[in-house]
């Protein structure tokens, strides 16, 4: 709530601070003592909009200052929180200053923050009615929120169910896009993927195979040259004449001798182990050369098998082990990617069941709607009859939107959000025989006053805004319509912090602090003071108004009954 408003330099006001208190508060003055405008400096402070026109002669800039008491402000609290600004003990302080040169600076605890700032505290902490800002229940948005709030528990529970299915087909859609918006990629991979896989698979690779075809591609491009080298060698060895002939001589002399001397023994045991190594040397090439025959077609093989060793290295990798590496990771992403295109599947179907479970919710959820409305409408009603508006109806608007991508219902399909599929508006026909309007096309001040209190009083529990002010809600009223107002306003005070501008005696006398604005001049510049009224002080106030500047016994004792009633009606 608010608990003091500081003015400096607005209209005629140098400087002036109004303090404030819970429950019902009202301001009272003659017409042009600066009621209004302590009205419209809450208003700029809370982001209205306001000309330097208004700025008071001689004075550079207009200040607007507000403490504010946060406990019962949850709203303001978690936009705090957000913000990153810690309240003083509960204590908020707002301003805001503008100058001559149109600059607007505000501040918020001390700090200074841009002015959209304050407008959402603004829109949080105070509703303003007599102008059409702040006015939450003027605007359409809001008005769902404040039929739920009517309906209490049964529509928490109901919107609580809707709710939870919502966020979860809403989880699911968002899944689905992206797996949806990568299908055409994820299928483009697949199709490589399962084509490398073939293409590898295909060559059937082993390693230490490409060091063998090597070696045998040497040998098969070389076999003529080989046979005719080693058949020249075996033709030295052991040919006619040969190396074996030779030795085999040799070996024969030295026998005829070898028993003269031990050490001849010794030279022939060699030579006849030399002579029986050439020899074995001879039949391991002989079994060479018989192996080892020109083959073109198996070199084709060979090279062709190699070329393709050549193209899969370049493709997948430096070498056959690589390659094979490579193929595992292949097989690897292909099940990572099938599980894709199942999870694909599975929620497709998820979102089909969800969706029916959202129909059933939103459904249920409306058709409670439809009796809360109905409930609300005659309660609005009555407090309207109760504020002498016998003769007004008012109406509340459920509508659905078809929508072909909608969720099915058994009366359509319609398009649905957060918090589910109606579009609600209240409306109000003010005479009879009027067709019903929108709340904001209601043309008299006055009307839109005391409709918006009857809201107020009809959904006062479940409205969060702490601070109503009034300003116009006594327009082209009086006797029991001021009254009724003034119970009205009392009963709404109960809930959250009343602010009402009256000229009437029947509503001020009800409130639980009184106000007095008054302009005085010096003879050179006009200025405005606030003094709150206690006792004999209040009474003459309250005298003043029921009979004009001339107070009178009569009067006097008219306002001792008023204020003696107003204590009767609040015990």
């Amino acid at each position: 709530m608010l608990t003091e408003l500081l003015i400096r330099n607005l209209a005629i006001i140098d400087e002036v601070q109004v303090p404030f208190q819970p429950g019902f508060n009202v301001l009272t003055g003659e017409t042009g003592a600066g009621k209004s405008i302590i009205i419209h400096a809450l208003n700029f402070l809370v982001g209205g909009k306001s000309g330097i026109d208004l700025i008071r002669t001689g004075a550079d800039t207009m200040l607007v200052e507000a403490v504010v008491d946060l406990s019962r402000c949850p709203q303001v609290r978690e936009m705090l929180d957000e913000w990153g600004i810690e309240p003083d003990d509960d204590t908020l302080i707002l301003s805001r200053e503008l100058s001559r040169f149109g600059r607007s600076r505000c501040r918020i605890n001390g700090r200074a923050e841009p002015v959209a700032m304050l407008k959402q505290i603004g829109k949080a902490l105070v509703d303003i009615h007599g102008q059409h800002e702040h006015q939450s229940l003027l605007e359409p948005a809001t008005h769902l929120r404040f039929l739920d709030a009517f309906g209490g528990d049964e529509i928490t529970t109901l919107k609580e169910r809707y709710g939870a299915l919502y966020r979860q087909l809403m989880q699911v859609e968002r899944e689905l896009t992206e797996l949806q918006q990568s299908e055409r990629d994820r299928m483009q991979r697949l199709d490589l993927l399962r084509y490398q896989a073939e293409e590898i698979d295909r060559a059937n690779l082993r390693e230490g195979e490409e060091e063998e075809l090597l070696q045998e591609r040497r040998l098969l491009a070389n076999a003529e040259r080989i046979v005719e080298r080693v058949n020249a060698a075996l033709r030295d060895l052991t040919g006619e004449g040969g190396a074996l002939d030779a030795l085999g001589e040799a070996l024969s002399a030295l026998r005829e001798i070898a028993d003269l001397d031990p050490t001849l023994r010794e030279w022939r045991n060699a030579l006849s182990q030399a002579f029986d190594t050439i020899q074995d040397i001879g039949f391991e090439l002989e079994r060479y050369a018989a192996r080892i025959e020109f083959d073109p077609e198996r070199l084709e093989e060979v090279e062709a098998r190699l070329d393709l060793l050549q193209r899969l290295k370049r493709k997948y990798g430096d070498s056959i082990a690589a390659i094979l590496q490579y193929r595992e990771q292949i097989e690897r992403e292909l099940q990572r990617l099938e599980m894709s295109e199942e999870r694909l599947e599975a929620l497709q179907k998820e979102r089909e069941q969800l969706r029916k479970e959202l129909a059933e919710a939103a459904f249920a959820l409306s058709q409670a709607r439809q009796e809360v409305a109905k409930q609300l409408e005659r309660t609005v009603q009555n407090h309207l009859k109760a504020l002498m508006m016998e003769r007004a109806k008012f109406q509340i608007a459920l509508d659905k939107i078809p929508a072909p991508n909608g969720l099915v219902l058994p009366d359509g399909v319609f398009a649905f959000g957060r918090d589910g599929i109606d579009q609600v508006e209240f409306l109000i026909a003010t005479n009879p025989g009027e067709p019903f309007k929108p709340l904001a096309k209601i043309a008299s001040g006055g009307e839109i006053s005391r409709t918006m209190l009857a809201l107020k009083a009809s959904l006062q529990r479940a409205h969060e805004i702490p601070v109503l002010v009034f300003d116009e809600i006594d327009v082209g009223i009086g006797g029991r319509t001021a009254e009724a107002v003034g119970e009205k306003l009392q009963e709404v005070a109960r809930y959250a912090q009343v602010l009402c501008v009256t000229h009437l005696p029947q509503i001020a006398a009800l409130a639980d602090w009184h106000l007095k604005v008054e302009k005085v001049t010096d003879g050179k510049r006009t200025r405005v003071i606030v003094t709150p009224l206690q006792d004999e002080e209040r009474v003459r106030e309250l005298a003043r108004m029921l009979s004009g500047k001339q107070i009178t016994d009569a009067s006097l004792q008219h306002a001792q009954e008023l204020l003696a009633r107003s204590g009767a009606a609040k015990r």
